[in-house]
């Protein structure tokens, strides 16, 4: 499931951000000191750094879908928030901010992701999946999370994505289309 978030991720700047992206890769890795000496050419690195519930968007209502024999139930689906750090690679420091301002740019113009850009399980969400870019309280300390990647201090964007996951199979009920009642006489 994941794969398909980056995908769409990949997706969303292959389409939408204006560079010749056949000129720069994107990647997904751990971005280390080791990863970053071993970066060829200008690199758009997506990391995922934090994935968890967004129990603001927490949902226990259920969802019931009628046809002419069956009842289909469903769950809220489970809201997760997906955390990327977005980096710039490139031998120039100026060659980096100008990427990293375009992707800002495009990034911003999407809070909720266009559909000709989801990928795999994501096009069938009954859910927009929304985007909150370079938000504070969404963004980790800078320095806290260079220092734990070993890496130097670098400017990224923050990404987060809180897509629905739905776990639960729906249930089926068929409808009762017929029924008995007993009526009785209470003035007795």
């Amino acid at each position: 499931m994941i794969h398909d978030v980056d995908d769409t991720l990949r997706e969303l700047l292959v389409q939408k951000v204006p560079i010749d992206i056949t000129t720069i890769d994107i990647k997904f890795e751990m971005p280390t000191t080791d990863w970053s000496a071993g970066v060829s050419k200008p690199t758009l690195n997506l990391f995922l750094y934090d994935l968890r519930e967004n129990v603001e968007l927490r949902s226990h209502q259920r969802y019931v879908t009628r046809t002419a024999s069956v009842v289909t139930e469903r769950r809220a689906p489970i809201r997760l928030d997906l955390a990327y750090m977005i980096t710039a690679w490139a031998a120039e420091v100026a060659d980096e901010h100008q990427l990293l301002g375009r992707v800002l740019h495009t990034l911003l113009r999407y809070p909720v992701l266009p559909p000709e850009t989801l990928k795999g399980w994501m096009q069938s969400q009954r859910l927009p999946v929304q985007t909150w870019i370079a938000q504070p309280e969404r963004t980790p300390n800078a320095w806290d999370f260079w220092s734990s990647l070993d890496g130097r201090l670098k400017p990224g964007i923050s990404c987060v994505l809180t897509t629905a996951f739905e776990p639960y199979p729906a249930e089926e009920l068929p409808i009762v289309t017929e029924g008995r009642f007993k009526v009785s006489d209470l003035a007795e």
